[in-house]
């Protein structure tokens, strides 16, 4: 290019090499030199982690061991005939309430009637003829004396009467026995319940002992709960019972908000070798009805009281390498790691047996982002600041 030496070009062309190296360093420093600038003006607090926090206390206990079992009626009757006949009458109505010696079914009572007559005849009959042998008897005895009748004549009108008085023994007995039957034919309930469904309909012929279940009746005022603890815990439950009665409480599926008590009152002789688990009963009060058989239970035998115990949330505690352990939040609201010794847990509490003292408090959610010194914004704390300033508004 005419006017221009070569040494200005070469000038010029430095500068402008210059340039786009600042561009470039300036474009890719931008972002660093931004997050050093906004750190450096963002306050201290941003580094806080929030959490949420509970404070530990001092309360008694109760020393429970927790299991699953179901509620069962102490009289479970099947209903069956003991005669055989055709089913004549129906007493009840299916899931209404039954009192021990209502009537339920009649079988045909025809047959058994007339049995009963036919012995009772025959117990006229043979009275008849033993009131006759005996008069029989009586007029030998003197014709013995006066030696006008031959001892063995005699000993066998004597052997007369002993069978005649052994077959009317016979015959009062299927007197007996037909009355008997006769009551058979009525059915009654041997028991206070409900009433299940009815197995048969009128008309049905059913056959002695060996034909179907009329129906189910069970027992509803008290209840058992029967259910089973490890073997483990064998030992300190039969500790426990030696001492007092234990308590049981429960709940049953679709009503967790009602708490249910009774008491144990039986434990089985032996530990099931199949599934290293014992079975133990309780009894329950139901009266008012709420309960009903079959229905499965969530169980908390009750061993007695841990008293002043430390007692904190179960969300509290985690697990790392080294155990169990805590966050506790000290009062300048930094985390401080704790490892803890855990006790029984108690619905939603768990008590702690060494690692944490009364009134402290400890983080139970938000644990995932601390670490032993990280500063901690306690969202409870400010949360309930909050509603104490709303609340004291006019």
């Amino acid at each position: 290019m005419k006017g221009i030496k070569p040494s200005e070009m070469l000038k010029s062309k430095k500068a402008r090499i210059a340039a786009l190296v600042a561009v470039l360093v300036i474009v890719f420093a931008f972002p660093v030199i931004r997050k050093n600038i906004l750190q450096m003006l963002m306050p201290k607090r941003s580094l806080q982690r929030p959490v949420q926090t509970a404070v530990s206390v001092r309360q008694d206990v109760p020393i429970t061991v927790s299991a699953f079992g179901t509620l069962t009626p102490p009289e479970d009757v099947n209903i069956k005939s003991q005669v055989s006949g055709a089913i004549k009458e129906i007493h009840f109505t299916e899931g209404e309430d039954i009192k021990k010696g209502d009537l339920l079914f009649v079988i045909d009572p025809s047959s058994y009637k007339a049995q009963l007559e036919k012995a009772e005849a025959q117990v006229v009959q043979d009275q008849a003829d033993l009131s006759l042998k005996k008069a029989t008897l009586e007029r030998n005895k003197q014709l013995l004396a006066d030696h006008l009748l031959a001892q063995q004549d005699y000993d066998k009108y004597s052997t007369d009467v002993a069978q005649s008085e052994a077959k009317l023994k016979l015959d009062v007995a299927g007197v007996d026995i037909a009355k008997i039957n006769l009551d058979y034919c009525y059915i009654r309930s041997p028991v206070d319940g409900r009433a299940g469904k009815r197995m048969v309909d009128l008309g049905n012929i059913i056959q002695e002992n060996t034909g179907p279940t009329l129906v189910n009746i069970k027992t509803i005022d008290t209840m058992f709960l029967d259910f089973t603890i490890p073997e483990i815990d064998l030992p300190r439950t039969r500790d426990a019972m030696k001492n007092n009665t234990l308590k049981v409480e429960f709940t049953v599926q679709g009503d967790n908000d009602n708490v249910y008590t009774g008491n144990l009152q039986f434990l089985d002789n032996a530990v099931d070798n199949t599934t290293g688990t014992i079975l133990l009963r309780a009894k329950i009060d139901n009266t008012e009805r709420k309960l009903w058989a079959g229905q499965f239970a969530n169980i908390r035998l009750i061993l007695g009281i841990d008293k002043d115990v430390i007692v904190v949330p179960f969300d509290a505690v985690q697990m790392g390498q080294d155990g169990q352990y805590v966050f506790v939040i000290t009062p300048d609201n930094t985390a401080e790691l704790r490892l803890v010794t855990t006790g029984d847990k108690k619905g939603a509490d768990i008590v702690i047996l060494k690692g944490v003292q009364a009134g402290e408090k400890v983080a139970v959610s938000g644990q995932m982002g601390l670490s032993p010194g990280v500063p901690v914004i306690d969202l409870t704390a400010a949360q309930a600041g909050d509603a104490k300033k709303s609340g004291s508004k006019p």
